[in-house]
């Protein structure tokens, strides 16, 4: 076997039915993140840069479920066995990072410690056709489901209330929100 250093213990999660993380275990894995030239500025929760993850084989490593490693959060977006003799894999992963915060949803609840990106001065057709330029927030639904109005984002010490979502794509990994500042 060739898997490496896995030096790193990580959960392995999948987004459940009704949207909220099953852990499915721990495993141990070794990371590495992709080197780059110049790495890119984020523009959303999805970091441009990718990471490479070494793990023994097993088949609960599939395209789209995650994992956890402290503070970091990875999507996996696939899984390669290189010598397919069941030894070893190989996943490429994405990793959601942004700021730390806090969602606590509408219906009230268990306050929930999550990561969000927020984007400012993102143009918008308003409620009488006219343009607005507001916030978007963008939150992964493995840490917070699907947030509906009303629900509490806090951010560094701001609280961004969420006023409605954005309609126009929801690809089960990220959702994006418009919020207003409270």
């Amino acid at each position: 076997m060739r898997a490496g250093s896995l030096r790193h213990r990580a959960v392995l999660l999948e987004l459940g039915a009704s949207l909220a993380p099953v852990e499915i275990g721990q495993r141990w894995v070794g990371i590495r993140t992709k080197e780059q030239a110049d790495a890119p500025a984020a523009i959303g929760l999805r970091s441009r840069t990718l990471a490479e993850v070494r793990a023994r084989f097993a088949l609960d490593y599939q395209a789209g479920r995650y994992l956890r490693h402290g503070s970091r959060l990875l999507h996996i977006t696939s899984v390669r066995d290189p010598r397919g003799n069941k030894a070893e894999l190989v996943l490429s992963c994405e990793e959601l990072v942004g700021h730390a915060a806090q969602y606590t949803p509408a219906s009230g609840g268990a306050v929930v410690p999550c990561r969000v990106f927020l984007k400012h001065g993102v143009a918008r057709v308003g409620d009488v056709g006219r343009t607005e330029y507001t916030t978007q927030l963008e939150a992964a639904l493995i840490e917070v489901g699907r947030p509906q109005p009303g629900a509490l984002f806090v951010v560094g010490g701001e609280t961004w209330r969420v006023a409605g979502l954005v309609e126009d794509e929801d690809d089960r990994v990220v959702r994006r929100m418009w919020v207003k500042r409270q």
